[in-house]
């Protein structure tokens, strides 16, 4: 494959355009990349990795990749089996791919520990790209360790990619689709980018890395099971479960929703109270949109986002059948 035909070259006499990436791309930062499967998000980290390693003399890393394909990274990469690896290394720029997984970012409950780790490249001269799927596992609690957001071409329901309740992230994804629409080549050669630090938002063009090959972008193919994430390392697992990208509420959520929602469970006695559903119900509408649900079906407003939940899923239930009548809130 040619790599020019990534690259736009310069017409004849014309003076090369500053390349934006250089003020982008700096030391002691990280960068949260995300974007739909197959758009080139392990090309763009890789391309990165390879360019600004070396101009800032950093040890190119990378976390998680098995040890079967690890022979796929050129001499000189130091290969990380997990996260908790991170700590005890300086002057590198780190790849975190499977991001979901590796280093997930949609609980408080280890919040200090998140911190912790995306506090490194400033105290370990680091430079972080951190690659998920779906970046409605990023809390906007943590959008502000990151230097810059790189989007590939989000999936096409980015409502399900992102929190309908992290309204930041949600408007740069939108933005960074209506961008995509517009454009006529491969989509695979550009990256939105939004970068707050410099405060600058746009389109780049990215080639890909001198050593790329398309097994690196599905490095975890053909491993033989499931990837799931144990403690902090990926391993692969021979047996069915969950997929691990839509990784279930932590036990100290879970319990923390039982406590809150004890006044629910009028609404759905003498069955369980749906837990799990309700916490679908309070990641995917924010509590303006659950409100005016229960407005609609002349449910009462009052209460947080759970109980909201609650409410219209018991009222749902009793339409359909499903459910008992008894505790009904409704007028």
């Amino acid at each position: 494959m040619n790599i020019n035909n990534f690259v736009r070259q310069p017409e004849e006499g014309q003076e090369p355009v500053p390349d934006k990436w250089d003020e982008i791309i700096v030391p002691e930062s990280s960068y949260l990349l995300t974007g739909d499967v197959g758009k080139g998000k392990s090309a763009l980290a890789y391309y990165l990795i390879e360019r600004y390693s070396q101009k800032y003399n950093l040890t190119p890393s990378v976390v998680g990749v098995p040890r079967s394909k690890r022979d796929l990274l050129p001499e000189g990469y130091q290969i990380l089996d997990g996260p908790d690896e991170i700590p005890s290394v300086e002057n590198a720029m780190v790849f975190i791919d499977e991001a979901d997984i590796q280093l997930p970012l949609d609980s408080n409950k280890d919040k200090q520990r998140i911190v912790n780790a995306l506090s490194l490249p400033r105290q370990r001269n680091q430079i972080f790209i951190l690659a998920y799927h779906f970046p409605r596992l990023v809390k906007g609690t943590y959008l502000p360790f990151f230097g810059a957001f790189l989007f590939k071409r989000p999936p096409y329901l980015v409502e399900f990619a992102s929190k309908r309740s992290s309204g930041e992230l949600m408007q740069m994804m939108t933005r960074a689709n209506e961008r995509f629409d517009e454009l006529v080549d491969d989509v695979r050669k550009h990256t939105y980018v939004v970068a707050p630090k410099i405060r600058w938002q746009g389109m780049l063009e990215n080639t890909l890395p001198g050593f790329w090959t398309a097994d690196l972008s599905r490095v975890w193919s053909g491993t033989g099971g499931v990837v799931e994430r144990q403690g902090n390392r990926l391993v692969v697992s021979d047996r069915l479960s969950f997929p691990a990208l839509f990784k279930r509420q932590d036990e100290d959520e879970r319990s923390n929703t039982k406590v809150r929602l004890s006044k629910a469970q009028s609404l759905f006695a003498p069955g369980p109270v749906p837990y799990d559903r309700i916490i679908e119900y309070d990641k995917h509408f924010s509590k303006d949109e659950l409100k005016q649900q229960c407005r609609d079906a002349g449910l009462s407003v009052s209460g947080d986002k759970k109980m909201l939940a609650a409410r219209i899923i018991a009222h749902e239930d009793r339409m359909t059948g499903k459910g008992t009548t008894a505790g009904s809130e409704e007028g």
